[in-house]
């Protein structure tokens, strides 16, 4: 979106970042920000003090962001990770705004910075309560997420990730009866394959390290989809889309230690992202995603 770096919308984020700070705010500098985004988004300038603005212009970006923004309070008040501050959410005739300060983030270089990441989410991961779910829906990428709590994970899993998706893939044209009809026979095996029961922890929700930043001193969780669930499915995703340092998930383990047989439920996880990927992108990702399916068949 060009116009969000073209100076159209510089007048309200001023006013935004003014009524926020209490004093003038004026914007002396833009830049690009394009690091693994599905919302265009900037970093505006006013010489002292930097916000992150991102746009969305889909008919459901300003209800995202509303969705976004409840997410990170819930995390500010109920654990123990920080979160960037939220300035504004703006609806300008179609378009949304989300702004909130920018994190001066530092790069994840040593083993001791991957450490830090990976005992931030166990940190997370240890806020848990009775249910799965939540009380609000949330959005994973452009899929609207409904969150009604359910008191089984299988259930919650089978039904409000696993054939939620299933239908939306179905109902874009990507999926056959046959490949339908092999994702309905793992739902109804997940009791006999989830593992060990687990305390509904509070999930990030997409914590892919683009999303889990670091400032040199601490983890900083943005972009979340949180509800509470199995951890696992958090974990599965930390590294779906590149490798990371073992040093994560060691650290991790030392503060939450990780189920046995994690990774060979790894890939169980990791299907309703597959089953996102199908509906976006086509047939490219059917060969994976029905491999994972079979697996567990």
């Amino acid at each position: 979106m060009k116009k969000l770096i073209d100076g159209l919308y510089n007048e309200p984020i001023e006013q935004s970042v003014a009524a926020y700070l209490g004093k003038p705010f004026r914007i002396v500098s833009v830049k690009n920000n394009e690091v693994g985004a599905m919302h265009d988004a900037a970093i505006f300038s006013g010489g002292d003090y930097d916000v992150f603005v991102k746009a969305g212009s889909n008919s459901f970006s300003f209800d995202q962001f509303i969705q976004e923004v409840w997410g990170l309070d819930y995390i500010n008040k109920h654990s123990e990770i920080a979160t960037p501050h939220v300035i504004n959410v703006l609806n300008l005739q179609g378009t949304a705004l989300l702004i909130m300060e920018a994190v001066d983030v530092k790069p994840v270089e040593t083993n001791k910075d991957w450490e830090i990441l990976g005992r931030g989410l166990a940190t997370l991961h240890q806020t848990s309560r009775d249910t799965c779910g939540l009380e609000t829906h949330s959005y994973l990428g452009v899929f609207r997420q409904d969150n009604r709590p359910m008191n089984s994970w299988e259930e919650f899993y089978g039904e409000r990730r696993l054939r939620a998706s299933m239908n939306m893939a179905a109902n874009a044209g990507q999926l056959n009866i046959k490949q339908c009809q092999s994702i309905e026979k793992l739902i109804t095996k997940l009791p006999e394959i989830c593992g060990p029961k687990q305390a509904f922890s509070l999930l990030h929700g997409d914590p892919w390290p683009g999303n889990l930043l670091f400032d040199g001193k601490r983890m900083i969780a943005i972009d979340c989809s949180i509800y509470y669930g199995n951890r696992e499915i958090d974990l599965s995703t930390v590294d779906f889309f590149h490798p990371v340092s073992e040093y994560f998930f060691q650290a991790y383990h030392e503060v939450y230690p990780i189920e046995p047989g994690y990774l060979n439920r790894k890939s169980l996880w990791q299907i309703n992202q597959w089953l996102g990927h199908v509906t976006l992108f086509g047939e490219e990702y059917i060969p994976t995603l029905m491999n994972a399916v079979q697996q567990y068949l």
